[in-house]
């Protein structure tokens, strides 16, 4: 179920800033998580994964993805930028958050562009059996609302960071999900096409690697995952041209 409306009313201007007022909060609290990737340390015992992405579309280094992703509570944090360059990309420099369940069922994310002259912020939240998605940009604001699904991922196409939870739903027994897509204001079928185990290099070190072969709407996702602690080592989406490779640890 997918219902649309454009907010204009005083009512609705109330409702905005009385959101703005949670997603400052929210903000706030995955910075007090310290995110900092680079320097984030192994002594951090609720740190789960942390690292950096180069991204390319097409033939061409378009920019980075920096990220980390800790334990909160019963469920997880996660925070990272990104930061591109050039026309061709369809998601542009950013600061994002996500925050799951202990099940990596998605109830919480925001992501805040970070182009001059583009104001635009995405926001997410389930709520009992629904989900609210927010766009504001200088067009005003556009608000979805979908059912909750427990079966439910969040993927951001461009972002290699959100594959960390859905190969963690896919590995703990799921294989038939729903990928809720926040910019676009919709939700997807995620099916898995094949698996299987692969060796790729990873600056000078070669990584055991599990590979998925995903459909997300009928598009094809591949994505490497390490096959000792399930982090992201590459994402691909072949038909956008998009790639993103994991870094060696620095």
């Amino acid at each position: 179920m997918n219902i649309s409306s454009t907010a204009s009313s005083i009512g609705w201007e109330r409702t905005i800033r009385s959101r703005r007022v949670a997603n400052r909060a929210f903000a706030l609290a995955a910075l007090a998580l310290g995110f900092s990737p680079a320097g984030a340390g192994a002594q951090d015992p609720n740190l789960v994964d942390q690292g950096r992405y180069d991204v390319r579309l097409g033939d061409s280094a378009t920019g980075t993805e920096t990220f980390a992703i800790r334990r909160q509570g019963e469920g997880y944090m996660a925070v990272g930028r990104i930061q591109l360059e050039g026309s061709g990309a369809w998601l542009r420099s950013a600061e994002i958050w996500l925050r799951t369940d202990g099940s990596f069922t998605p109830v919480r994310y925001r992501l805040e562009s970070l182009v001059t002259g583009d104001p635009r912020t995405v926001d997410f939240l389930r709520s009992g059996t629904r989900i609210r998605i927010s766009t504001s940009s200088d067009e005003g604001v556009r608000v979805n609302e979908l059912l909750a699904d427990p079966d439910h991922v969040l993927l951001e196409p461009g972002l290699a960071q959100h594959y960390y939870f859905v190969v963690r739903r896919l590995t703990a027994g799921g294989d038939r999900l729903t990928a809720v897509i926040p910019g676009e204001g919709r939700e997807a079928p995620v099916r898995v096409a094949g698996t299987s185990n692969v060796t790729i290099e990873i600056g000078e070190r070669s990584v055991d690697a599990r590979r998925w072969e995903l459909t997300v709407d009928g598009m094809t996702h591949l994505v490497w995952s390490d096959r000792s602690d399930g982090r992201i080592l590459r994402v691909e989406i072949p038909d956008r041209g998009w790639r993103s490779d994991r870094r060696a640890d620095e």
